[in-house]
């Protein structure tokens, strides 16, 4: 199955940069995750009564919380095309932004402390007249801005 971005470019039109959402965004989905497996091999090791059914209702939520997180994760796209910056969020119920690079005034990243050391934050592209709502927890969101900038200075410039 091939991505949303990819289905929608135009002819000649390159990927200059592609970003995902951070692992680290989930770190508490996969933690949640890690201990309902931990307590079902608890409830499993102590012999309570009906342990089976406890054990398995734990790892069930396990993987439930784990799949939702890295379906949102596998789910949302930010691309940096030659010509545009696409930005696409969900699965079923689809939310989509493009804004031309020509319209882009500025790329703000927000990062705390943990987002520096683990090289995530947030990101939102700052149009004429708009922008895009912020992308959470995006990994690598400096190299993305370093990556527009180096299309804004190579781009030729239009006269009108």
């Amino acid at each position: 199955m091939s991505s949303y971005v990819d289905s929608v470019l135009a002819p000649g039109e390159q990927i200059v940069h592609r970003c995902a959402v951070s692992h680290w965004k989930f770190a508490l989905s996969y933690l949640i995750g890690a201990l309902c497996f931990v307590g079902a091999a608890v409830v499993v090791y102590m012999n309570w009564q009906r342990a089976a059914l406890i054990a398995l209702v734990l790892v069930v939520i396990g993987i439930v919380v784990i799949m939702i997180a890295l379906i949102r994760r596998g789910t949302t796209e930010l691309v940096l095309t030659d010509r545009r910056i696409i930005a696409k969020r969900g699965f079923i119920a689809r939310a989509t932004v493009e804004m031309t690079l020509s319209k882009v005034e500025s790329l703000h990243v927000n990062q705390g402390l943990v987002g520096r050391m683990l090289d995530y934050g947030d990101v939102t592209v700052v149009g004429t007249g708009s922008s895009l709502e912020p992308l959470r927890g995006i990994s690598g969101p400096l190299e993305l801005r370093r990556k527009l900038g180096e299309i804004a200075t190579t781009a030729p410039t239009r006269s009108g």
